[in-house]
């Protein structure tokens, strides 16, 4: 930078406050140091080393260094000082040049203070040749501003600088000296204007002043995020409160246009030279190089022009200036008064560009990283600041400030026009429309809707509104009008939402749709969109990059899918007025309580992982639209949407899928289903359409069990569409289909205990794709109570017409159930065991009322299995869980060849073996009897015997639910081991 002639700047001071001497001195006489540097202990200690103690040392001085001497020395002096309060007394009483000596306006800032505001004369006015008889140019700039010149090449590079006693520059808090300073130490300019032609800087680049200089624009160097109205009221006066938001910049239409910001920083220490010439540092920025030399001028509306950081509007980044300051001191001790004196006998100023960290230099936030880095600022000053100067694009400062005022980031759309369907980012509203809930609102339902959607032309055009938060001006409401039908497989929102292309020939520009900047537009056809050379561009989804005048735009484009696509806040909306003809139901909060009104059906994601939430949404005619995610309703964990209810008891229900849609893979599942519980491994029975393998009729019949298929039907080709029953009676489920809802087709039946005969009833959906949503249209949905025409048979050994057959725990369900007129037969892999605290076995149970006395008996009549842990007898169980409490009394055939007793008494407990007896040739009769209040007594007796036999410690407790399960338990005592087991005369008797 230029440096002006220098100047002597002598100040001739005593020191300060006394402090206590430590040592006598060993020199005398007087001195005078001299030289070029700062004002430290470090520097001074050298300097008197060099200049004095080193070549007038005597034999009084040995042992003694010379910072020990210069310490004695000042110590010695009147009034008696050290070395850190000599030099910071000669910092603070240093001369400086009020700010008002430099336009000399006034004395009292008034001028002062509407330049930094942007509203001085210097910056309103206009060079013109309007104003004289000759046409002499009036308002030049450069005369006007002489004094600025005049300042910057004397005063500015030589002396002190006042720094402005305004409260732009002064936020809460003092430094050191007590002067007012900026919380973040740094302040930042923003100029909206040039006013200053032949410069080479902004486009104010013609004579024609008053025409062309009026409203130029300053070399762009940022974005403008938002102006808090709040943060300079200090310094503008400002009453209001809000923030006003700049989305775009000066390249697109709807941004703040061109802005060039420049700022300084400065070390806490305030005898650093960036704090002591920060006043210089801010003249060079504000009036000389910006203003005089460069003629930018005006505020930010709602801010000041120069200001504390902290006070400026959000912008994305500033330039930067710091000084460089050569500074000479004179240091002068006389011996005959004991007086020393010291004083800055020259100062050369350099105002260059900031080196910051990661070699970012002329950058006002990577300057300041390099002052925190040399420990000059705070990390708070340093964070404070990154949240003005964001260092990045606005996105997430303006997020974060609406965050900050409590304010949601959206669009108000007018509900009772329209209807959120699909949307990215912060304009999602909800998870979107499926398929056919989509072309029903757009095709049947719309405000415009044709009378006939399969006729081509529609006699009535749809709307589909697109919002896009930082899409330009003219993109930001497009309106797209349909003006042809389509075919019911093909999923136009997708096609408009998530692909390139023209949807198979159905999504094509000027044929099937137009686009328009207004609702009235759209709905009359009028003033349609026109695209570059007549063509729409195809991989730029939805408005091809066209405008309304034709030109091309690019980049405001969206796939939603896409992580990163052009633009990602948006919003699809159908002209249907919200929440009148097609309503969704609230999903259940994750985590929270839910509280169900009777009889009401709720909607709720099961599983540990549904990265896409499924919704239902409820058609005035009847139809259900339920849309799923998750990877799977299979094995022993399911991920899936639900539209279910609390139930009890016993029902006939049937529904009619009438479409099933959004189909990426086969195993996709859309059906009705009885549920346990909300858990991702419970037990379920269910009826379902595949997305692809036909009809299903599955279950898991015991909690973290894995599922299975009770029955398989119409396997090809994929039905897009059939009518479901569930018809479930006490403990067994009937299943059914049908083409027409009235001639059934049984699917078949099974055993299924809910406990406490309570469960979820309701519809449900899976894509069988952790990253999709399947929908299911349903009609017809019908859930019947059904009471039974008579009492539910008792139990007996006697053979029912129902199968109570259940796996408990993780199973390979491969047992051969072989009941025969005298004796049954249980063979093949019957799970890993009933040991530990972790049950897997094949289970032949029946429910009862935990409060009701009974007992049970059977006759084991053949034992074999290949591994030591195979096991069959009878168990009391307090319900199907792999971890339950449970006791059992049968027969062990290997390591243990006889009878045992053992019990779980808590659910998750370890199990505990009360006793094993021999018994010959492993057969006998095994007891379990229940007092009806938690108390059960294992006996056994040999075959040829008629007395029961008590087994040692084969008395427990078990506290059970309202119900509980007996039966018959078989387990191969592990994985893939064969178990041959067969059992007669079995009987449960009440007591």
């Amino acid at each position: 930078m230029k440096i002006s002639t220098r100047a002597l700047a002598y100040i001739s001071i005593l020191t300060g406050t006394a402090s206590t001497a430590a040592a006598e001195k060993c020199l005398s006489g007087s001195f005078i140091l001299e030289y070029e540097g700062d004002c430290d202990r470090e520097t001074l200690v050298e300097v008197f080393n060099d200049q004095v103690f080193s070549g007038a040392k005597s034999s009084a001085c040995d042992g003694v260094t010379a910072e020990e001497e210069l310490d004695a020395q000042l110590a010695a002096a009147v009034p008696s000082t050290t070395i850190e309060e000599f030099c910071a007394n000669i910092y603070k009483n240093q001369p400086e040049v009020s700010f008002t000596d430099i336009l000399k306006k006034d004395d009292n800032m008034a001028y002062e203070k509407a330049f930094f505001l942007g509203h001085s004369s210097l910056q309103e006015e206009v060079e013109t040749t309007y104003e004289t008889a000759d046409r002499s140019a009036t308002s030049v700039l450069k005369e006007d501003g002489e004094l600025v010149r005049a300042h910057y090449q004397g005063s500015a590079q030589t002396k002190k600088t006042e720094w402005p006693k305004l409260p732009n520059f002064a936020s809460s808090g003092t430094d050191s000296n007590g002067e007012p300073t900026c919380t973040t130490n740094a302040a930042m300019c923003c100029w909206t204007k040039d006013r200053q032609a032949n410069d080479n800087n902004g486009n104010c680049n013609s004579n024609t002043y008053s025409r062309n200089c009026v409203d130029a624009n300053p070399g762009d160097n940022t974005d403008l995020c938002f102006v808090d109205l709040e943060r300079g009221a200090a310094a503008t006066g400002n009453q209001q409160s809000g923030i006003v938001s700049f989305p775009g910049d000066q390249n697109q239409d709807g941004g703040e246009g061109a802005i060039h910001c420049h700022g300084l920083a400065w070390a806490n220490d305030v005898n650093d030279a960036s704090a002591r010439y920060k006043g210089n540092n801010l003249f060079f920025v504000s009036m000389y190089d910006h203003m005089y030399k460069r003629g930018y001028v005006e505020n930010v509306p709602g801010a000041p022009m120069c200001g504390c950081v902290e006070q400026m509007p959000t912008v994305t980044r500033s330039d930067c200036t710091e000084i460089d300051a050569t500074e000479r001191f004179r240091i002068v001790y006389d011996e005959s008064t004991n007086l020393i004196e010291g004083n800055i006998t020259l100062v050369d100023i350099n105002f260059n560009a900031c080196q910051g960290i990661n070699n970012r230099n002329n950058d006002l936030w990577h300057y300041m990283g390099r002052l925190f880095y040399e420990g000059k600022i705070e990390n708070t000053q340093w964070g404070e600041a990154g949240r003005i100067i964001t260092n990045s694009d606005c996105k997430a400062a303006v997020r974060a400030q609406y965050d900050s005022m409590g304010l949601e980031y959206g669009y108000d759309y007018d509900k009772s026009t329209f209807t959120f369907v699909a949307g990215g980012g912060e304009l999602k509203v909800t998870e979107r429309f499926g398929h056919q809930a989509f072309l029903t609102a757009m095709f049947e339902h719309s405000e415009t809707a044709p009378s006939d959607a399969n006729a081509n032309p529609l006699d009535a055009t749809p709307i589909l509104l697109r919002t896009c938060a930082e899409c330009r001006e003219s993109h930001k409401k497009v309106f797209y009008r349909r003006l042809t039908p389509m075919p019911a497989d093909k999923d136009l929102l997708y096609c408009i939402t998530d692909t390139r292309g023209d949807c198979g020939g159905f999504n094509k520009w000027g044929v099937d749709f137009t686009l328009h900047s207004t609702y009235d537009d759209a709905v009359k056809g009028d003033n349609a969109w026109a695209c570059p050379n007549n063509s729409f561009n195809y991989d730029a989804p939805f408005d091809g990059e066209c405008s309304p005048t034709g030109a091309r735009v690019r980049n405001q484009w969206t796939i939603l899918h896409w992580s990163s696509p052009p633009q990602k806040n948006v919003g699809f909306y159908v002209n249907m007025a919200e929440g009148t003809v097609i309503t969704e139901v609230e999903t259940a909060a994750e985590g929270a309580l839910r509280i169900q009104v009777e009889d009401e059906f709720v909607s709720e994601d099961i599983g540990l992982d549904t990265r896409v939430e499924g919704r239902v949404r409820l058609d005035e005619d009847g139809k259900i639209y339920v849309t799923g995610g998750g990877h799977n309703v299979w094995h022993n964990n399911d991920n899936f949407h639900f539209y279910h209810k609390d139930a009890t008891g016993d029902f006939d229900i049937t529904v009619n899928v009438a479409k099933f849609s959004n189909i990426v893979n086969s195993n996709a599942k859309a059906g009705i289903m009885l549920r346990a519980s909300t858990a991702h491994d419970s037990e379920y029975i269910s009826a379902l359409l595949s997305g692809g393998k036909g009809l299903r009729f599955q279950k898991r019949g015991s909690k973290g069990n894995w599922s299975h298929n009770v029955g398989t039907f119409d396997p090809n080709p994929h039905r897009p569409t059939v009518w479901l029953r569930l018809f479930k009676h006490m403990t067994t489920v009937d299943m059914y289909w049908s083409e027409d809802g009235n001639n059934w087709t049984s699917g078949g039946s099974t055993n299924m205990i809910f406990p406490e005969d309570s469960f979820q009833l309701g519809l449900f959906v899976n894509a069988h794709d952790y990253n999709w949503a399947s929908e299911g249209t349903f009609d017809n949905f019908v859930v019947n109570s059904y009471s039974a025409p008579s009492a539910a048979p008792s139990i007996s050994a006697a053979p029912t017409s129902w199968e109570p057959n259940m796996y408990i725990g993780e199973s390979q369900e491969n047992v051969n159930y072989l009941p025969g007129e005298t004796q049954t037969r249980v063979t093949n892999d019957a799970g890993s065991g009933i040991d530990g605290d972790v049950d897997s076995f094949w289970y032949r149970a029946f429910q009862r009322p935990s409060s009701n006395a009974f007992e049970a008996v059977v006759s084991v009549d053949y034992m074999d299995g290949w591994h030591d842990g195979a096991k069959g007898g009878i168990m009391v169980r307090d319900g199907t869980g792999a971890s339950a409490a449970n006791a059992f009394v049968g027969i062990y055939p290997k390591s243990h060849t006889g009878v045992i007793s053992q019990s779980r008494n808590t659910e998750g407990g370890d199990t505990v073996r009360h006793k094993s007896l021999y018994v010959e040739g492993e057969k006998a009769f095994v007891k379990l009897s229940y007092d009806g209040s938690g108390t059960l007594v294992a006996q056994y007796k040999a075959v040829e015997s008629d007395e029961w036999q008590d087994i040692e410690n084969g008395t427990t407790n078990i506290t059970f639910g309202d119900k509980l399960l007996v039966g018959v338990a078989v387990t191969g005592g592990g994985w893939n081991n064969y178990v041959d087991f067969r059992y007669s005369n079995f009987e449960i008797t009440d007591l």
